[in-house]
């Protein structure tokens, strides 16, 4: 008697007990792992994005915390450990991108409520530096020290108004301290960010070129102006967004 055809499963499921992989499943199977595979670095790329903006937003640059792409991002995340796969190798990489999530996510629910709470460790440690800091300059006046900074932090061909002290028409948009790698990333992105706010091309601006810069320009500030700390400031003057270097002494 005639055995009945076999009916291959559905791609990316399991063969039925019993059976032998078809070159079709096989290749389904293939076809299915290198998609999934193709999700999970799109979610991990993501997750890295979202990463920076909680940076930010724990740094004061964000207003809002991005706690709706949270969300998004938790149920992706979610999908894709629930996908099947009988590669070892991908089913690691799945493991460790929700771990990683999982650490993230408990990082930022417990440093957005220190923050609600007027806890949080980073702003805490601003408030205790700005009380030893000198008294602050008169308003619409700015030490010589700052006027300095700015002017050797400011971009070549800025109009003049970018390179003297701060007018009626700055406007701060954040402010930094460090050159460690996350503060130098959350720079970055905040300039680059109010440079796209002001219509500026950005296609040259590069991660690395500005962190050489800032990293080339602290030790030598700090010397010039025998400065405790240096902080970038990102101004918006004349509609341009300008980086400001301002030694604190």
């Amino acid at each position: 008697m005639a055995l009945p055809p076999r009916i291959p499963g559905r791609p990316g499921q399991p063969p039925r007990p019993g059976t032998s992989p078809t070159v079709e499943d096989t290749i389904a199977s293939k076809r299915a792992n290198d998609q999934l595979a193709d999700e999970c670095k799109e979610v991990e790329e993501d997750l890295e994005e979202l990463k920076a903006r909680y940076e930010q937003y724990f740094l004061g640059i964000e207003r809002r915390e991005p706690a709706r792409e949270r969300g998004e991002m938790k149920r992706r995340v979610e999908k894709l450990k629930e996908a099947f796969t009988r590669n070892t190798g991908l089913k690691f990489r799945l493991q460790t991108l929700h771990a990683r999530f999982l650490s993230y996510e408990r990082m930022w629910l417990r440093s957005a409520r220190e923050k609600e709470a007027g806890t949080y460790r980073r702003d805490l440690f601003k408030a205790r530096l700005h009380r030893k800091e000198a008294p602050a300059p008169k308003p619409g006046a700015e030490s010589g020290a700052s006027a300095a900074a700015a002017a050797a932090a400011a971009p070549a061909g800025a109009p003049p108004t970018a390179r003297t002290a701060a007018g009626a028409t700055a406007r701060p948009a954040a402010a930094f301290t460090g050159t460690s790698e996350p503060e130098l990333r959350a720079l970055y992105s905040a300039y680059v960010d109010a440079k796209k706010r002001c219509q500026e091309d950005v296609s040259k601006l590069s991660y690395d070129a500005l962190a050489k810069s800032v990293q080339k320009q602290v030790p030598e500030l700090m010397a010039k102006f025998k400065a405790r700390s240096i902080e970038f400031r990102i101004e918006v003057k004349d509609g341009k967004a300008v980086l400001k270097a301002i030694p604190r002494v």
